[in-house]
Protein backbone atom coordinates (compact mmCIF):
# COMPACT_ATOMS: atom_id res chain seq x y z
CA UNK A 1 0.00 0.00 0.00
CA UNK A 2 1.52 3.44 -1.19
CA UNK A 3 2.07 5.99 1.22
CA UNK A 4 -0.93 7.47 3.12
CA UNK A 5 -1.46 11.45 2.00
CA UNK A 6 -2.21 14.11 4.14
CA UNK A 7 -3.79 16.89 1.51
CA UNK A 8 -1.13 16.09 -1.26
CA UNK A 9 2.02 15.87 1.35
CA UNK A 10 3.62 12.73 2.35
CA UNK A 11 6.46 12.66 5.24
CA UNK A 12 8.93 10.49 4.68
CA UNK A 13 11.79 8.79 6.62
CA UNK A 14 15.60 8.21 5.50
CA UNK A 15 18.49 6.51 7.34
CA UNK A 16 22.02 6.41 6.41
CA UNK A 17 23.58 3.32 7.58
CA UNK A 18 26.92 2.33 9.27
CA UNK A 19 28.58 1.95 5.85
CA UNK A 20 27.58 5.23 4.42
CA UNK A 21 24.60 3.77 2.49
CA UNK A 22 20.96 5.93 2.38
CA UNK A 23 17.66 3.71 2.80
CA UNK A 24 14.01 5.21 2.78
CA UNK A 25 12.46 3.97 6.05
CA UNK A 26 9.41 2.04 3.95
CA UNK A 27 8.11 -1.21 6.11
CA UNK A 28 4.97 -1.73 4.51
CA UNK A 29 6.95 -1.92 0.89
CA UNK A 30 8.62 -4.86 2.30
CA UNK A 31 5.66 -6.77 3.91
CA UNK A 32 4.02 -5.76 0.14
CA UNK A 33 6.97 -8.32 -1.38
CA UNK A 34 9.92 -5.54 -1.84
CA UNK A 35 13.12 -5.78 -1.71
CA UNK A 36 15.29 -4.33 1.39
CA UNK A 37 17.89 -3.29 -1.62
CA UNK A 38 14.98 -1.47 -3.87
CA UNK A 39 15.02 0.65 -0.78
CA UNK A 40 18.43 2.10 -1.29
CA UNK A 41 18.90 5.69 -2.33
CA UNK A 42 21.71 5.92 -5.07
CA UNK A 43 22.39 8.26 -8.06
CA UNK A 44 22.49 11.69 -6.48
CA UNK A 45 19.51 10.92 -3.97
CA UNK A 46 22.09 10.01 -1.60
CA UNK A 47 24.02 12.71 -2.44
CA UNK A 48 20.91 14.81 -1.85
CA UNK A 49 20.06 13.64 1.93
CA UNK A 50 23.79 13.64 2.32
CA UNK A 51 23.07 17.45 1.57
CA UNK A 52 19.80 17.99 3.70
CA UNK A 53 20.83 15.80 7.10
CA UNK A 54 23.71 17.99 7.77
CA UNK A 55 25.61 14.96 8.62
CA UNK A 56 22.90 13.33 10.60
CA UNK A 57 22.19 10.08 10.35
CA UNK A 58 18.28 10.53 9.93
CA UNK A 59 16.04 12.94 7.97
CA UNK A 60 12.54 13.18 7.84
CA UNK A 61 11.60 15.29 5.01
CA UNK A 62 7.95 16.22 3.66
CA UNK A 63 7.04 15.40 -0.40
CA UNK A 64 4.70 16.98 -2.12
CA UNK A 65 3.84 17.14 -5.61
CA UNK A 66 2.39 21.10 -4.97
CA UNK A 67 4.31 24.11 -3.80
CA UNK A 68 3.30 23.81 -0.42
CA UNK A 69 6.86 24.68 1.71
CA UNK A 70 8.38 27.65 2.17
CA UNK A 71 12.05 26.36 2.34
CA UNK A 72 12.05 23.49 -0.06
CA UNK A 73 13.92 21.64 -2.87
CA UNK A 74 12.27 21.44 -6.31
CA UNK A 75 12.91 18.31 -8.70
CA UNK A 76 11.32 18.02 -11.76
CA UNK A 77 11.21 15.22 -14.28
CA UNK A 78 13.23 15.63 -17.82
CA UNK A 79 13.66 11.95 -18.74
CA UNK A 80 12.11 8.32 -17.67
CA UNK A 81 12.80 4.54 -18.42
CA UNK A 82 11.25 1.06 -17.18
CA UNK A 83 13.58 1.34 -14.01
CA UNK A 84 13.07 5.00 -12.96
CA UNK A 85 13.26 8.49 -13.32
CA UNK A 86 15.89 11.55 -13.49
CA UNK A 87 15.00 14.39 -12.12
CA UNK A 88 17.37 17.77 -12.38
CA UNK A 89 17.53 20.36 -9.28
CA UNK A 90 19.65 23.68 -9.50
CA UNK A 91 18.05 25.87 -7.47
CA UNK A 92 19.99 24.68 -3.80
CA UNK A 93 22.58 22.35 -5.49
CA UNK A 94 22.95 22.01 -9.08
CA UNK A 95 22.30 18.11 -9.19
CA UNK A 96 20.71 15.08 -11.05
CA UNK A 97 18.79 12.67 -8.79
CA UNK A 98 17.72 9.33 -10.51
CA UNK A 99 14.53 7.58 -8.41
CA UNK A 100 13.80 4.38 -8.96
CA UNK A 101 10.14 3.03 -9.66
CA UNK A 102 10.06 2.51 -5.48
CA UNK A 103 9.16 6.12 -6.32
CA UNK A 104 5.75 4.95 -7.94
CA UNK A 105 4.51 2.82 -5.13
CA UNK A 106 5.02 5.92 -2.95
CA UNK A 107 3.17 8.00 -5.32
CA UNK A 108 0.54 5.52 -6.09
CA UNK A 109 1.74 4.41 -9.79
CA UNK A 110 3.46 7.07 -11.04
CA UNK A 111 6.55 9.06 -11.29
CA UNK A 112 5.50 12.93 -10.33
CA UNK A 113 6.67 15.56 -12.54
CA UNK A 114 7.40 17.54 -10.18
CA UNK A 115 8.48 16.67 -6.55
CA UNK A 116 8.80 19.62 -3.79
CA UNK A 117 10.77 18.73 -1.14
CA UNK A 118 10.66 20.38 2.33
CA UNK A 119 13.77 19.87 4.80
CA UNK A 120 14.79 20.23 7.95
CA UNK A 121 11.56 18.73 9.18
CA UNK A 122 13.06 17.27 12.28
CA UNK A 123 14.75 13.94 12.98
Amino acid sequence: MPQERNNSIMELKFKKNWFGRWYIDLPEYIKAGGKKADLEMVRGADILLDYVSEGKRRVKLRVSEELDFENHIHLFKYDEDGTGAYYQNSEIIDLDVWLCNVTKYVFGGYHPEEIYIEYNVGR
